[in-house]
């Protein structure tokens, strides 16, 4: 490609809006203009990006067996009642809709367990067909309460997702075995360093997941990991071990005691510890938190306990009031009390909501880990400006009370499978794989006649990747001041040639046209920069751009040579007769040495 023909516009100041590095400098390098509010156009270079993204995606897919096909992105409403799904993501406000000349409301795919399930209830009829796996690369939308990030938080965006059938569960665990490995190899082949960790299974279901991550300063997920037993989860589905704290003195029966003006738990143990108190902490003391959680059909008061030093994980109490709902579940939105509802729950101001008499709520939850085999504790009276002293939660709580693991785990914490303990990162989720087991196929009716000459419902698997939020990802794992660095194997082009001689240079541009010739005979992806304009803006414009080798005819053409320089490495005199062969051979060694790295997955 020549790059006089590529309509280059890049920008020498970050955008106002751009806040981490893949969209400034995806922004700034052209790859990408914003059309709206989550909404992008991709450029001539990201589209190269994604292609070659999408690329590796469908050889690894296909490789461990996936059949590709495209699905409708107009999604009829009755699939989704079928799987009762539809209430669910209209309440929710996750799915855009559209209506047809005839009134008929369609959904915008933010997935599709509902299309292919139904496929698949048409073309396979036998549990000899089974395993099957079905995948697609195409448009997904959601309507994104907050897009920011560029590419990482968007209305629209490009996903490969597959699902695969099975006669039992045991041909599921195999089909997600090999289908962890695919994504291994995917993000190996792309130079990304990506780990899988455990799940939850949010909206989609399932008996269980694994997520991708990208591991990135910026990244939105935190994980909790230990490198020594292999353990990693995220901070939404960790588990590990909490440390018990030593028991005070406190009263043997549930005291009341005045605490004026002091609601926070700080301010709680300031004033009692300075009342007789002694030696009481935040960790001694019972934190309630109060919410009302949404479903489709209705609102719920929750009061969710845990100890006073801990945070509550609102994904984790989220599953534990879906599972107290039932059939009248899933939660959609969770959100803590407002004032008024804080004293309506209470009858109390806020700050002093606790778990015994007073409290008036649907669901009261306590987290098991923390509170389980806590001795007495100092918790709210559900009286202004009053606590309780002493209170035992076996013995004080109000009848009802529901045990759940709520509590979040952090870094320090024991690690569930060891006796070491838990470290943090960040990372960028870019892929994520679900065991759906029968969700869908039961409620849509979805069988295959097994061997014993009846109906079943097929067991399924699901699995995602961000192929445009891949690209995002990758750049904030490859940048430097200058600009991207992007992996060989997804770079928009692999090699520039930039000629850096006088207008008018013929020798100069001569070798840069025969060293492009070359290339391009070889198959490389080089582009020639045959712009009029001066050798440093060329240089700024590519290192920004980040082609991953650099080649410039300049003055060393008189004496034969040309420089030679890895995006990030050291400039190299190559004589000019070698320097074709030079970045054609640094080319597929790199390449080779992303599939080496796969293989060994």
């Amino acid at each position: 490609m020549r790059a006089s023909r590529m309509n280059l516009a890049t920008l020498r100041e970050d955008p106002a809006d751009a806040e981490i590095a893949s969209h400034r400098l995806l922004m700034r390098g052209g790859f990408l203009h914003k059309s709206g509010a989550g909404l992008y156009l991709y450029g001539p270079l990201l589209q190269r990006v994604i292609d070659k993204i999408s690329r590796i995606v469908v050889d690894e897919i296909s490789r461990a067996g996936g059949l590709q096909i495209t699905m409708p992105i107009m999604q009829e409403q009755a699939l989704w009642e079928k799987s009762g799904r539809w209430a669910t993501y209209q309440a929710s406000r996750t799915m855009l809709t559209v209506r047809d000349r005839a009134g008929q409301t369609f959904g915008l795919a933010p997935t599709a367990e509902e299309v292919v399930t139904d496929y698949a209830s048409h073309v396979i009829t036998s549990h000899k067909q089974l395993p099957v796996c079905f995948f697609q690369q195409h448009t997904k939308f959601r309507d994104e309460i907050r897009p920011r990030f560029g590419l990482m938080r968007v209305k629209e965006f490009i996903m490969m997702d597959a699902y695969s059938f099975h006669a039992s569960s045991e041909s599921l665990d195999a089909t997600y075995a090999q289908m962890r490995t695919a994504y291994q190899r995917t993000f190996k082949r792309m130079g990304l360093e990506a780990f899988a960790v455990e799940a939850d299974s949010g909206a989609i279901g399932g008996s269980g997941s694994h997520e991708f991550m990208v591991a990135a300063a910026v990244g939105e997920d935190t994980i909790l990991f230990n490198p020594q037993s292999g353990y990693a989860a995220n901070v939404e589905r960790a588990i590990g071990r909490v440390a018990a704290v030593g028991k005070v003195s406190m009263p043997a029966t549930c005291t009341a005691v005045a605490t004026p003006g002091h609601g926070h738990i700080s301010e709680v143990v300031a004033f009692l510890n300075a009342n007789g108190y002694v030696g009481i902490t935040a960790a001694h003391c019972l934190k309630c938190v109060l919410f009302v959680a949404k479903s489709a059909t209705a609102e719920t008061t929750v009061a969710a306990f845990v100890r006073g030093d801990r945070e509550i994980n609102e994904v984790k109490l989220t599953n534990a009031i879906t599972r107290l709902l039932g059939d009248a579940g899933p939660v959609l939105n969770l959100r803590p009390m407002q004032p008024d509802e804080v004293r309506a729950a209470t009858g109390a101001e806020p700050g002093f909501a606790g778990a015994g008499e007073g409290l008036r709520v649907k669901f009261a939850i306590a987290d098991k880990l923390t509170l389980a085999e806590a001795g007495p504790l100092v918790g709210g009276a559900n009286k202004t400006d009053h606590h309780l002293v002493g209170f035992d939660l076996a013995r004080d709580a109000l009848p009802g009370l529901q045990w759940d693991e709520l509590v979040t785990i952090r870094a320090g914490d024991g690690d569930p499978r060891s006796e070491g303990v838990l470290e943090e990162k960040r990372g960028i989720e870019v892929g994520h794989i679900f065991k759906l087991g029968t969700k869908y196929s039961e409620a849509m009716k979805a069988e295959f006649l097994g061997p014993d000459q009846k109906r079943h419902p097929f067991v399924m698997g699901c699995y995602g990747i961000g192929t445009s939020r891949v690209a995002a990802a990758a750049v904030e794992q490859h940048f430097d001041a200058d600009g991207i660095t992007w992996p060989v194997t997804i770079a928009p082009y692999e090699v520039v040639i930039v000629p850096a001689g006088k207008p008018g240079d013929v020798a100069v541009e001569s070798a840069a046209e025969a060293l492009y010739s070359e290339l391009q005979q070889a198959g490389i992806d080089v582009v020639i920069d045959d712009r009029d304009a001066k050798p440093g803006v060329k240089f700024k414009d590519w290192d920004l751009i980040g082609i991953p080798f650099r080649i410039v005819c300049g003055r060393g053409v008189a004496e034969g040579k040309v420089e030679c320089k890895p995006r990030g490495g050291e400039n190299a005199d190559v004589a000019m007769a070698d320097a074709g062969a030079t970045a054609i051979a640094w080319v597929r060694a790199q390449i080779a040495q992303r599939r080496a790295a796969a293989d060994a997955c």
